[in-house]
């Protein structure tokens, strides 16, 4: 629970963020008059790319990352005893990363543009640690009781979103503040929020033992890659029926949600007129939202099953998310507060379900690799295919 606050504050220091890196960046194209307001229609680009493509393209960056290194990652949790300290490890850094960041100017936005690359991939990296303690608890709890676990822990992050977000949003308003220095306070007081859940969290999650014995003759980066090559090729025969079928919905399913953090940025300031304090407050809105959501996923989960749940929460985000792309228009602040009251249901909705049926359709002794492909899904589609075979 005190992790998934940690990670919801980093979540919404990141909205602050990209706006401030889209300020910068469409600053440096020529894109901003003398008083700092967009030029409409400007194609301009800065390292080769238009301002919201450059900071879109981030969420890609961390993808490749997670897509090369997360393999390597789960085998250190799954063959070493290393679980806990793997996630320490990723959570310091990540704390790092965001303290450095407060220094977020326009002499030196690109360095922490990069920086803010390798923290999407850091925090992968602290989501599969924390992700491989979950089947262990599904198993000692049983399904009924995770279900209402796993629905407290997705409110818990949400709500730890929407606190900062007050925060943060009271604070620009009372120093009337422009997106880059919201962004820098943001940043500041993230940092002091991440200290005290990641250690508080941390210290109360225990050390594992390994899963598996390293095979005699075969480092940990080449085992991290043969271990997910067998599972795979294990679950296409054994469970593909089951498991396979939801890794491979996963794919679809984490790029679309994943995703909408970082693209509704740039949809919101480019399309709709949006400045960083108004994202702020539509996010706002999106969480308070996830609230009733959650319950929906507890609700449907009992009385149907964490399958049927995570279906119904997917197509009816497909039917919110279309809905918002063609009725949108510009400077309808209203209308898009009203489409992240839909969008936050279903949000609500589908994390909750989405964790339960991961925790509760694992086979034992696989937990660390299948957790790596769950923080990965959304970046490879290649792994379609590749349970294909």
């Amino acid at each position: 629970n005190i992790n998934g606050a940690a990670r919801g504050a980093i979540v919404m220091s990141n909205v602050f963020l990209a706006s401030a890196f889209i300020f910068f960046a469409s600053k440096e194209a020529g894109c901003l008059d003398e008083q700092d307001e967009p030029i409409e229609d400007c194609n301009n680009k800065v390292h080769g790319f238009t301002p919201g493509a450059l900071v879109t393209n981030i969420a890609v960056i961390s993808g490749l990352l997670s897509a090369l290194l997360m393999p390597v990652i789960g085998a250190i949790v799954d063959y070493t005893s290393y679980r806990r300290t793997t996630g320490i490890t990723a959570a310091t850094l990540i704390t790092i990363i965001q303290a450095i960041q407060i220094g977020s100017f326009s002499s030196t936005w690109y360095p922490m543009l990069i920086l803010q690359a390798i923290s999407g991939f850091l925090y992968q990296v602290l989501v599969l640690a924390t992700y491989a303690y979950l089947p262990d608890i599904a198993r000692v709890i049983g399904e009924a009781t995770m279900t209402k676990h796993t629905s407290t822990f997705m409110m818990v992050q949400f709500s730890s979103q929407a606190i900062f977000l007050v925060v943060i949003i009271a604070v620009g308003f009372a120093l009337n503040t422009d997106d880059a220095s919201t962004a820098r306070i943001s940043q500041a007081i993230n940092c002091v929020w991440i200290i005290i859940c990641f250690f508080c969290g941390w210290y109360y999650l225990p050390e594992r033992p390994a899963s598996h014995q390293l095979p005699e003759g075969r480092s940990i980066v080449q085992q991290g890659f043969v271990q997910i090559w067998q599972t795979m090729k294990d679950i296409n025969i054994n469970y593909k029926n089951s498991l396979r079928w939801y890794l491979i919905s996963v794919v679809f399913a984490e790029a679309t949600v994943n995703t909408f953090t970082t693209v509704s940025v740039v949809f919101l300031a480019d399309q709709i007129g949006m400045n960083g304090t108004e994202i702020g407050i539509f996010y706002l809105v999106v969480l308070l939202s996830t609230l009733p959501g959650g319950l929906i996923s507890s609700f449907v989960s009992n009385r149907l099953n964490p399958n049927h749940s995570m279906k119904l929460a997917m197509v009816t985000l497909l039917i919110v998310s279309y809905a918002g792309a063609l009725t949108l228009q510009k400077d309808g602040f209203a209308q898009a507060g009203v489409w992240g009251i839909f969008v936050g249901i279903c949000l609500g909705w589908f994390y909750p379900a989405e964790n339960l049926f991961f925790s509760m359709c694992l086979p034992k002794g696989h937990e660390a690799e299948l957790s790596g492909f769950f923080c990965i899904q959304h970046t490879n589609p290649w792994m379609v295919a590749t349970f294909g075979l």
